[in-house]
Order: C-alpha cells, then sequence, then structure tokens
C-alpha cells in the first residue's frame, strides 16, 4: 500500500518535521507546499530538516491568503507532480503541517487497503444548512483576495444578477482535506487539463478549496465509489472560531479512542505533549 501524502505548511518547521518523520515509510512520499509568503530561513529549516529524505519533494510555491485560490493552486501543484514524477500510489492525502496521524503506519496501510479502493471526502450539496445563508453566496457573487483584503462584487447580491454556476454541474462544498484513490486523483489530474474554464471559475469563488473538488468528483463517474468521511478527528469547540481548537493533552483519550486516522489541529507552541504521548501509546 503506497501513500503520497501532499501537506500544506507555512509555519513550524520542527513540527512539519515531525510530521514526516511519523508517516515515514519506505512506501510513502511527500509532496510539501509552503506558502510563498512564508519567511525564508523558515522554508530552508524545512528543506535542511528533510534533506537526508530523498521521498520528500518540495514544490512550486504560491501565496496563500485564507479563502484565496492559492491554496487550490497547492494542491493541484502536488497532484501535477505526483503524476509527473510517475510515482507509484495507491491513495494521495492531503494534510496540513499542523495535522497528526492517531493511528500507527500499518493501521493506516491497512485501513485504506480494506477499503478496496474507496475514496474519502467530505461532501454536501448547495445550498445547505451547514454554511451560512446555504452557502450560496460564495459562487454567486465574485471574490478577490488580494493581500488579504477581500473584495466581493456585487456587494449585494439580492440587487444584480447573481453569477451563474457552471453549466451541467451540482455545485457541492466540505472539508478541504481528504484522502482519495489513485484512479479519484488520476481524474482530477486530466479534468483540470481539460477544463480550464471550470477552473478559472473557481478563482473567484470564496474559499475555493471547501468546494472545488466535491464539485469535480461528485459530478463525476468516480461519485459512488467515495464515502463522506474525511477521515480527521477535529474539535470545533471553540464556537464561531472559524478554525479549529488546538488540541492538547486532555484531548488525547478522545483520539486514543477515535476511529479516524488523523487530526487537526496540534501546535507544539502550545502543547507538545500530546505528540510525545501519541508517539509512545500509538504505536
Amino acid at each position: 500500500m503506497r501513500i503520497a501524502y501532499i501537506i500544506s505548511a507555512y509555519k513550524y518547521p520542527s513540527q512539519l518535521i515531525r510530521l514526516i518523520s511519523r508517516l515515514n515509510l519506505d512506501s510513502a512520499n511527500f509532496f510539501v507546499h509552503v506558502d510563498k509568503r512564508t519567511a525564508l530561513e523558515v522554508y530552508q529549516e524545512m528543506v535542511d530538516g528533510t534533506k537526508h529524505l530523498a521521498n520528500v519533494f518540495f514544490l512550486k510555491r504560491y501565496r496563500c491568503y485564507w479563502g484565496g485560490f492559492g491554496h487550490v493552486q497547492a494542491t493541484i501543484e502536488g497532484i501535477n507532480e505526483i503524476i509527473n514524477r510517475n510515482i507509484p500510489f495507491h491513495y494521495a492525502v492531503l494534510l496540513t503541517g499542523q495535522d497528526y496521524p492517531i493511528k500507527t503506519n500499518e493501521q493506516i496501510r491497512e485501513y485504506l487497503r480494506e477499503s478496496n479502493g474507496k475514496s474519502f471526502l467530505n461532501y454536501f450539496p448547495l445550498p445547505n444548512d451547514e454554511w451560512e445563508g446555504g452557502g450560496m453566496q460564495r459562487v454567486e457573487q465574485w471574490h478577490v483576495r488580494l493581500f488579504n483584503h477581500h473584495y466581493i462584487f456585487p456587494k449585494n447580491r439580492n440587487f444584480f444578477v447573481k453569477r451563474k454556476f457552471l453549466q451541467g454541474y451540482q455545485p457541492y462544498g466540505g472539508s478541504s482535506y481528504w484522502c482519495l484513490s489513485s484512479e479519484c486523483i488520476a481524474y482530477i489530474h486530466r479534468f483540470i487539463k481539460t477544463n480550464r474554464g471550470f477552473i478559472n471559475y473557481f478563482r473567484y469563488v470564496d474559499v475555493p478549496d471547501e468546494m472545488i473538488f466535491q464539485t469535480i468528483l461528485i459530478n463525476s463517474p468516480l461519485a459512488e465509489s467515495i464515502v463522506n468521511d474525511d477521515l480527521r478527528y477535529i474539535d470545533w469547540k471553540v464556537l464561531n472560531a472559524g478554525s479549529p481548537a488546538v488540541l492538547d493533552k486532555n484531548d488525547f483519550e478522545c483520539l486514543a479512542r477515535s476511529s479516524k486516522l488523523f487530526a487537526r489541529k496540534f501546535d507544539m507552541n502550545v502543547d507538545a505533549e500530546v505528540l510525545d504521548l501519541i508517539d509512545q501509546e500509538i504505536r
């Protein structure tokens, strides 16, 4: 069972190196995207800390503003690199540098082996009560993010012609992070190369990384092979924060009992002990 990990990082070099070390196997490859806004010395520390590993590849860097298209570009870059390098793999897993596995490598491989080619992606059709206003304002207005500024056109979508969604497609949303079979990754790669208008449309969608891969795959012939689960343990206990809670040692028992494969998010500057517990007890 060969796994290609695409990791999106922008800070905490030691935590990224620890994540890669925990997941590292001869049957794994790592494709790391570091936000172009990240300081060069931080980026270099990430490179230097993994340069002894021949299975770690650093990707072309994009500026990744929250809610902008940069996150999509980074993921597409990872997919392209996997395909163009002709790296053999059965699954690709999209992670952040603040994720961490809560199962052993063998448990992860066995879970995927027993999945018989199923993919794992959180999704729901839009409009949907999961998102404010049903989420349709994300596509019915033009959204542009420049230097962390968010511009919306028109300002009031109730008094203007709404932006039409792509003809022939039902919009879907969900979590940005996934675990996809090689078949799904190959499909996305072909789709992106042959549907430039589709990709360009999402350049002006709000938080497109929470929609684009769901919309591609759930509208595809592979939809039946996708399990509605991102395999992540996430705690949204910080209400209205827009970001999951930072997990600490007090969360360890929940992590140990979880059926999920990965968890987010962790911050070694807040609590490194929880990662120590995972390494010591989940093995």
